[in-house]
């Protein structure tokens, strides 16, 4: 892999994306701190366990169906223990991770970004058989792509657009790119063509349909096509993120553009890898502080389930807008019901893989309890948001006490992390039941030690 210096090629005033490829095919393994190098070692684990309980989900065996009647070779698909083509690899490894509702999330830039950035990666690193140390570096910088233009984009581009599918396909492009060792002009095009195949809306929501499992896979799928092309010298336009008929101007109406590269230099001591939140419940992440809030408010002292008459959610308009769903009909749309999510942690003391199934979301005590359920926007809550994802959530008894807990931090944010074991606890459980449930610990291990593989193809065995 040749790296150019790190002054830009360009002679005219650069774009985002010409000062975004500067930066890229600058910087060297050499240059992430062995603390960030570890966070993409966490991050992958975390990936990794929610790729595999994916494949024994329905839209996971569909997904897999797909992949096993096409041909190629190149990368790995999880699930079939094959190989298929790169971008196909990733297309079906990015769906199946977004499936159960439990990989990784930026909360200032809403982006599930293991989803579409670790399958472009794996897959191109596995079919230029590169060592596992370059394939964490393509981690962190798809990661810091992404995530810069999710903070860029703004509040109203989330209220009609999947910003991981959106924003995910930048960072996947850039993983992809940068493993390929592509020029400062190539990773331009690149990154253009990656934006003028971004896409992924939010009315899948509105039937609780699969697509969103499909806004990750295919993000992670055009990010590889979209580098491999590149190194083909097939051309994209260099202002696509700002230009007038760019992503920006398309997509939102109070993008900050100067926020894609702000800080952004070679040799940086923090990454945006390192503030991304791990979820340990097996919903939208929006429901996880309120979740946190009713599993501390059964710990109360007077707490009575028979006794709640009354159950205010306090939250701020995002969360309202994806999960305010009473009458959830299906497990997936469960996940995105704060009344289900809520009644379901005050009930069960849980909110996992099991208590989103079809049997779990018709339980009648359940039920009951969410139709004592509400949502109330809080201005003070919103002034907070994204930067904060925070609720407070109040229990009402039948003697007229009223319970409280407000969560700034839910369980999985920075402030408030999952510790290694508790992930690796979490990777158990999310590959029990699987083809993969007697390798857990090996796999573990495996991804403990890719910084010092020569192939990252060894975490297949």
């Amino acid at each position: 892999m040749i790296r150019q210096s790190c002054q830009s090629v360009f002679s005219h005033e650069p774009s985002l994306t010409e000062q975004l490829s500067a930066f890229l095919v600058a910087t060297k393994s050499a240059d992430l701190p062995p603390s960030v190098v570890d966070d993409a070692k966490y991050y992958t684990l975390d990936w990794l366990g929610s790729a595999i309980a994916g494949t024994v989900t329905e839209p996971g065996r569909m997904l897999l169906a797909y992949a096993l009647a096409q041909a190629g070779q190149g990368a790995t698909v999880l699930g079939l223990g094959e190989q298929r083509n790169a971008d196909l690899a990733a297309l079906t490894n990015g769906g199946l991770s977004h499936i159960v509702e439990m990989d990784d999330l930026d909360r200032a830039s809403v982006v599930h970004p293991a989803a579409p950035i670790i399958p472009a990666a794996l897959a191109v690193a596995e079919r230029e058989r590169a060592s596992g140390l370059a394939f964490l570096t393509a981690v962190v910088l798809g990661y810091e792509v992404a995530i810069r233009i999710g903070e860029a984009v703004g509040k109203t581009h989330y209220r009609l657009w999947h910003n991981t599918a959106t924003c995910g396909i930048f960072g996947a492009t850039a993983a992809a790119g940068w493993l390929l060792g592509l020029s400062e002009q190539q990773m331009t095009w690149a990154l253009g063509n990656a934006g003028t195949m971004s896409a992924g809306l939010w009315e899948f929501n509105a039937d609780g349909a699969m697509s969103k499992h499909l806004h990750a896979g295919r993000a992670a799928s055009s990010g590889v096509l979209a580098a491999d092309l590149a190194r083909q010298g097939f051309t994209g336009a260099r202002h696509i993120l700002e230009g007038e008929r760019g992503f920006f101007t398309a997509t939102s109406q109070d993008a900050e553009p100067e926020r894609v590269v702000e800080g952004l230099k070679q040799g940086m001591e923090t990454y945006r890898i390192s503030g991304v939140s791990i979820k340990p419940h097996a919903s939208c992440r929006h429901t996880h502080p309120a979740i946190d809030a009713a599993l501390a408010l059964r710990q109360q002292p007077g707490f009575a389930l028979d006794q709640i008459t009354q159950v205010e959610v306090e939250t701020y308009q995002a969360a309202l807008d994806l999960t305010d769903n009473p009458q959830p009909t299906t497990p997936y749309a469960a996940k995105f019901s704060l009344y289900y999510c809520v009644a379901c942690a005050l009930w069960r003391g849980s909110a996992g893989l099991s208590d989103f199934t079809s049997q779990a979301i018709v339980d009648k005590n359940v039920r009951h309890l969410m139709a004592k359920v509400s949502l109330v926007h809080s201005p003070e809550l919103e002034a907070r948001y994204p930067k904060e994802w925070p609720v407070r959530v109040t229990v009402t008894l039948a003697d007229g006490r009223a319970l409280t807990r407000t969560v700034d931090a839910p369980k999985g944010d920075p402030e408030n992390p999952l510790s290694w074991d508790e992930l690796e606890d979490k990777f158990h459980k999310m590959v029990a039941g699987t083809d993969y449930q007697r390798q857990a610990g090996a796999l573990m291990e495996r991804v403990r030690q890719l910084d010092e593989v020569k192939r990252v193809g060894i975490l297949w065995g």
